[in-house]
């Protein structure tokens, strides 16, 4: 098993390529790819022992994930990309 800060780097880029995808509110939002890289980013929290706070963490990205197909205009888009972003800077 690789240690805990590798996987903690995995989930952050991972969490880098969402923002990269669907921070570019001028093209349609690449759902299939930024669903892959959340759920793997979910996974890799399952790879680790996770703290009270990393817990949380967890819980919060699988709530934004099912929040994805709740936002369908620009701003919600934004919003919603600012709490991926929120996120990937706490872990």
């Amino acid at each position: 098993m690789r240690d805990k800060q590798f996987i903690k780097d995995s989930i952050k880029m991972d969490l880098h390529r969402v923002i990269n995808a669907a921070g570019n509110i001028t093209k349609p939002i690449p759902t299939k790819s930024v669903n892959e890289f959340l759920n793997h980013a979910y996974r890799d929290f399952e790879k680790i022992q996770l703290d009270s706070k990393e817990a949380e963490l967890k819980k919060e990205l699988l709530q934004l994930t099912k929040s994805l197909k709740n936002v369908d205009d620009p701003l919600s888009r934004l919003r919603w990309v600012e709490d991926i972003m929120t996120l990937r800077c706490r872990i």
